[in-house]
């Protein structure tokens, strides 16, 4: 899975811009091929495991899938068992997941997928302990990125310009680098900066189902349930998350599509979770003790920068996680596509090692967006295929009669799925990314999905 015995050039350097999930298991792939590796991060990162300012998303509910649960456990053998030391939980997804669909519940169903719970600020934390006690990993906290340096001809990027936040007028500081990985997410300014040195910035596809998030953190008990009741298109455009996370805490996030949206008052946050078609949930929540009041996050649409389709590429800046492909989070499949980015990235700069050395980027940047919007492109569509279906999305939007025929086809088989084990399995395996999307239309699966 992971090339991990890689010879690095002495006084070879990457840096990556941001310091989130994606680009810390980044920097991480980066210590096989570089002497150094330093990441630049606009927060304080916490000693322990605590919400940050730049990371608002973080409060809200997050699976980490078994596909990126896997990957992570490569990168950094003994994460999982850390991680449950500290407080996560082990779930079995047949047994344990109370599943919703379309209001129908999943019946328990015997599964091979064991994931890991926790929130993410507990899953951030114990990789950043792990990466900066890594020979050659620095980090630089509290400075903005505010651009990129390059060659005399603009050909090659060689480091990037940055500032001290909280500074004032403080000049701009460079620092020089061989590799820069922009990892800071939907608000990258790449394209920026790239324009301003005479490339064309990448064109843009968005997807937005109007999704917003309203999350509140409450005491656990002994029966605090793991629970997702998905919303549907077209019927059933609320839906909600509940999962047991360390320190007898629950996250309780209440998700609204298509312009629906929880309130951030107590009753109306109460009333919204009493609408939903989840017998006991209403009252579970009621019963429990409130230790946040509810946090609201609605910057969730689907956009692709496509920096495979540039003309013309800078050499040795790359874009990864949000800051290429950025999936609307209801979908679960932001931390796992962040990790398959980094695994991406490992086994491009390993073979690009087989005919350059460390400090010659030429050609990298070319080969590496192509290679990872091809290993994107099943998360893609499975994000705004579902989204392109709520009306807010789909304005001006005409499925052909392929697509139409599929989205037909995958309603049949959720719903048939509710009583048949061997579909919720089958649809389970897909969801986290340890089988493709096109396992579903195996003879067998279909029989039953339309039988």
């Amino acid at each position: 899975m992971f090339q991990q015995t890689m010879k690095t050039d002495p006084g070879s350097h990457a840096v990556v811009i941001g310091g989130s999930i994606a680009g810390m298991l980044t920097a991480r792939v980066l210590t096989n091929h570089f002497d150094r590796v330093t990441v630049i991060e606009r927060d304080a990162l916490p000693e322990t495991p605590e919400f940050r300012k730049g990371a608002p998303h973080a409060r809200h509910a997050h699976g980490l899938l078994a596909r990126g649960q896997q990957i992570m456990e490569s990168l950094f053998p003994g994460l999982t068992e850390e991680l449950q030391a500290l407080g996560a939980i082990p779930t079995n997804m047949g047994r344990e997941l109370n599943l919703y669909v379309g209001g129908a519940r999943v019946q328990p169903f015997e599964s091979e997928i064991e994931v890991t719970i926790s929130s993410r600020p507990l899953l951030e934390n114990a990789i950043y302990r792990r990466l900066r006690t890594l020979p050659g990993v620095s980090f630089l906290l509290g400075y903005d990125v505010t651009g990129l340096t390059t060659d005399e001809e603009r050909q090659k990027v060689t480091g990037i310009s940055l500032r001290q936040r909280g500074q004032g007028n403080q000049e701009e500081q460079t620092l020089a680098a061989d590799l820069v990985v922009d990892a800071s997410g939907r608000g990258s300014r790449l394209p920026q900066w790239l324009e301003a040195l005479g490339y064309q910035p990448p064109s843009e596809t968005s997807v937005d189902s109007q999704t917003a998030y309203m999350t509140r953190v409450y005491r656990r008990t002994a029966t605090t349930p793991m629970l997702y009741a998905m919303p549907q298109a077209p019927d059933h455009a609320r839906g909600c998350i509940v999962i047991p996370v360390e320190g007898d805490r629950m996250l309780v996030t209440l998700i609204g599509l298509n312009g629906e949206q929880a309130p951030t008052d107590e009753a109306g946050f109460l009333a919204y979770a009493r609408s939903l078609p989840v017998p006991g949930f209403y009252e579970t929540i009621v019963a429990a003790e409130p230790l946040t009041e509810p946090y609201g996050f609605q910057r969730a649409a689907n956009r692709l920068r496509h920096y495979d389709k540039l003309p013309r590429y800078l050499e040795g800046v790359l874009a990864i996680g949000d800051s290429f492909y950025a999936l609307n989070p209801v979908y679960g499949q932001g931390m796992t596509v962040a990790a398959l980015g980094a695994l991406t990235l490992n086994d491009c700069l390993y073979d690009h090692r087989q005919r350059a050395t460390a400090t010659d980027m030429t050609g990298l940047a070319r080969t590496f967006h192509k290679k990872l919007a091809k290993v994107n492109a099943g998360p893609w569509q499975l994000a705004t295929g579902q989204d392109l279906r709520w009306p807010c999305a789909a304005e001006g939007y005409r499925p052909d009669p392929v697509t139409r025929l599929i989205q037909r086809y995958f309603d049949r088989l959720l719903v048939a799925m509710a009583d048949n084990g061997e579909l919720a399995e089958a649809f389970s395996q897909v969801q986290n990314m340890l089988k493709p999307p096109t396992s579903l239309f195996h003879p067998r699966i279909v029989w039953q999905a339309l039988r």
